[in-house]
């Protein structure tokens, strides 16, 4: 069985979190033959040389379609991908806002299935059968168990053991077109900050960008915090074509000091919460990985996180907060939730990329008819290996392409737009 995996990396600086969901198929399906084809602008013309039993389009590409100038040119050199044999499948995340470029790209592309992190209550709402031509909608989430990153965070453990941080957590301050509930990781830290603290806890909370953790710099920390805060990931403000967000950015442009309660009433008056793509995200499994207790936002945890057992639960109006921060700094009582959460979500094997990947090549599996066998497979393994190790004179072309036609161009000739 061979699968084509079609991404966007170009080798570039990307989160860890997003290389092991990529990469996820080649190294936890061992009966498979993935081959990665890390596109520029269009797809290489020797892919229709062979059949393919499935074809996979995944979110490191997507997420270009914030970009809506060089989405429209990406899209073009995308739809050859209709020729390609196979069942083709999407898996997209952040789809709160242009998802108008996704389901244009599922109808011209004939994408069969979509992996989406919304529930089934939005899938009419974000994936219109009419609309997109789908056959196929799961809910899955943006992140899992990595084994690899379990391996490493044993061996950190070894050389730093001692929980010295009571309360530990790192978040940025996000844009007000993300809605209200994208301002609740930042409003979580500052709530916690303003609030009386004993003084024998030691907290490390920030919002400051300087202060971000990067890799194991990241884990070193989460190994050292006792509990961290969280909320559920994802948006609550529902933007299908990008226009609220130009709305919004250019209104805080010319109103650098407006709260996100004026921005509200000015640029989206009652459209806030719209849409329920609220969803688990990567740091709960890292904070499971790492035995860090957890200090939630109440709200729906997919079923995968039971307040009480697998987190300390803060009301959305904080007015637990005395509670919630005696709890933090008993030790044992910590440590038997985050016992609890390392059971049921990584030691269980039910939340690993290994049972993601494999779920998805089963769905591909079963929508093949027969396997794939026609063209000169050898030939387009050497070609796509040539394309993807020539990544910075690709970048080098593209840049080029992308100054010429989308800065210098429209300045020159007004009337052939972007």
């Amino acid at each position: 069985m061979r699968i084509l995996i079609i991404t966007r990396t170009l080798n570039e600086q990307v989160r860890k979190t997003v290389w092991d969901h990529l990469y996820s198929f080649k190294h936890y399906v061992k009966d498979v033959d993935f081959f990665y084809c890390d596109i520029c602008l269009r797809l290489p013309f020797f892919l229709q040389w062979v059949e393919w039993d499935g074809v996979i389009i995944h979110y490191a590409l997507l997420a270009e379609r914030f970009d809506q100038s060089y989405w429209k040119y990406l899209l073009k050199g995308l739809k050859p991908m209709r020729k390609l044999k196979g069942a083709k499948t999407a898996i997209p995340q952040d789809e709160y806002a242009h998802i108008v470029e996704l389901q244009e790209l599922c109808r011209e592309c004939g994408i069969d299935t979509v992996f989406t992190c919304a529930l089934p209550v939005d899938y009419d709402k974000i994936y219109p059968l009419e609309e997109t031509g789908l056959k196929h909608r799961f809910t899955t989430l943006t992140g899992f168990v990595d084994e690899n990153t379990l391996e490493k965070i044993e061996k950190l453990s070894q050389e730093n053991s001692q929980r010295d941080i009571d309360i530990g957590y790192r978040a940025r301050k996000l844009p007000y077109w993300l809605g209200r509930h994208g301002q609740i990781k930042s409003e979580i830290a500052e709530k916690t900050l303003a609030h009386p603290l004993p003084c024998h806890l030691k907290v490390d909370i920030s919002t400051d960008p300087r202060d971000v953790f990067y890799e194991d710099e990241w884990l070193k920390f989460l190994l050292r915090s006792r509990t961290t805060l969280g909320c559920l990931g994802g948006a609550s403000l529902f933007d299908p074509d990008g226009t609220l967000c130009k709305k919004i950015q250019a209104y805080v442009k010319n109103n650098p000091q407006a709260s996100f309660d004026e921005v509200e009433r000015e640029c989206f008056p009652g459209k806030d919460f719209s849409l329920n793509l609220f969803a688990l995200s990567p740091r709960h499994f890292e904070c499971a990985m790492t035995k860090t207790c957890q200090i939630l936002l109440e709200g729906n945890y997919q079923g995968v996180l039971i307040p009480g057992r697998h987190y300390i639960e803060l009301k959305s109006d904080y007015s637990n907060l005395d509670e919630v921060i005696l709890k933090a700094a008993d030790a044992d009582y910590c440590r038997k939730l985050a016992e609890a959460t390392y059971n049921d979500l990584v030691a269980s094997g039910k939340y690993t990329y290994r049972t993601f990947a494999q779920k998805v090549v089963d769905h591909i599996r079963s929508q093949s008819l027969k396997k794939a066998q026609k063209g000169p497979l050898q030939l387009v393994k050497g070609l796509l290996w040539l394309h993807n190790r020539c990544p910075k004179l690709r970048i080098f072309c593209f840049k080029v392409w992308y100054k010429l036609r989308i800065i210098i161009a429209p300045k020159l000739f007004p009337w052939i737009g972007p």
